[in-house]
């Protein structure tokens, strides 16, 4: 698999975690125009396609933007000045989803630009894609009180949007309350935990990546993203509604906040 298979440094593997086999098949990942030696990303030209009849949230800060959700440009220290995930303005404590069924495996309270935060993880079986995804929510108002190993299924509440890590600096002593969602995508459940808080989730071999190819279908090859048509760009997102139904019913994977009927 190009771009994978390096081995993660820090850390064991948690208590009871196995060494997970590769998706069978042909399926392939590669790190090219994802993430690069000098920590720089590209973007997908993904956009979000939301069913007829909701109202959702945007995206007010897509993946690999160079500016904030107010326009303004984004510091250059971090994945070359480019966005690591989407941003949704968020209310303090709107309920957050969870993207697709899954397993929590990290959750605590990290710095600056981090904050309270959330780690899922989900197998080719959950999402439908060829590969693991691991997602990451930040600027959670309180610490969830999911506890790692519970499993969780798509559209379920695992969290509150908040604004921790968001105050001082750039946005003040208000700080800014949305949801940043950031998405790796690898070639098998194994992982690390790294960093002074312990929030850095390295799954092995796994790569940065949007989180609109969560809606895609049959994607087997990141690259192969980059390379659809201007048609295929449109990524149709299922959500959960108010009454936490999910629409379309049975899809694997839904919007990270509930929309309302208009």
């Amino acid at each position: 698999m190009g771009g994978f298979g390096r081995r993660g440094s820090g850390g064991e593997r948690p208590a009871g975690m196995k060494q997970a086999e590769t998706p069978s098949g042909n399926s392939t990942l590669s790190s090219d125009g994802v993430e690069r030696r000098d920590g720089k990303i590209t973007e997908t030209g993904l956009a979000p396609a939301f069913p007829a009849g909701f109202d959702c949230a945007p995206i007010a800060s897509p993946f690999a933007s160079p500016t904030r959700f107010d326009g303004s440009m984004r510091r250059g220290d971090r994945h070359g000045g480019l966005h690591g995930g989407i941003d949704l303005s968020l209310q303090e404590g709107a309920a957050l989803l969870a993207v697709a069924s899954g397993e929590v495996i990290a959750r605590g309270e990290g710095g600056q630009l981090e904050g309270i935060f959330l780690w899922l993880r989900h197998a080719p079986a959950d999402t439908g894609l060829a590969f693991w995804v691991f997602t990451k929510y930040q600027h959670l108002s309180t610490l969830p009180g999911l506890r790692e190993g519970d499993r969780v299924q798509a559209g379920q509440v695992v969290a509150f949007s908040g604004s921790t890590g968001t105050a001082g600096g750039y946005f003040g002593a208000a700080g800014y309350p949305h949801l940043h969602l950031s998405t790796f995508y690898g070639p098998s459940a194994e992982f690390t935990r790294k960093g002074i808080y312990g929030s850095q989730v390295q799954g092995q071999g796994a790569v940065l990546d949007d989180p609109l190819i969560l809606y895609l279908r049959r994607v087997n090859d990141l690259d192969q993203v980059r390379a659809l048509p201007d048609e295929g760009k449109k990524a149709g997102i299922a959500v959960a509604g108010e009454d936490g139904a999910v629409y379309p019913a049975g899809s694997k994977a839904v919007w990270p906040v509930r929309c309302k009927r208009k």
